[in-house]
């Protein structure tokens, strides 16, 4: 009777090593599986991130591209302005130096 006893006490230790064991596996694949999620995630932001920052970047390009355009359409007009305003007074300056020279040859 003792040893039924003793040897019923060895086999739930042993049994209680088994579990011990078996929780300790367990809790190890739970860490690693945490670990790769973990590290899962830190790369998925990583790559929303950087996808973020090549949109950003793509949209600051266009904006600017359209606002150079813009200026450089301003810059025609105002180019054009000026290029009639001259051809205007191109007409004006022509006939005052033309009376100043026919003036100081009428002189002589």
């Amino acid at each position: 009777m003792i040893m039924d006893a003793m040897y019923e006490i060895r086999q739930i230790e042993e049994q209680a090593q088994d579990i011990r064991k078996q929780a300790m596996e367990k809790a190890r694949d739970i860490l690693n599986q945490a670990e790769q999620y973990g590290n899962d995630l830190v790369s998925g932001i990583t790559q929303q991130g950087q996808q973020e920052r090549q949109d950003f970047i793509k949209q600051a390009e266009e904006e600017a591209e359209r606002e150079i355009e813009e200026l450089n359409k301003k810059i025609d007009d105002e180019c054009e302005r000026i290029r009639h305003l001259a051809q205007d007074r191109m007409d004006e300056a022509i006939s005052l130096v033309l009376g100043k020279v026919v003036n100081i040859s009428g002189h002589n």
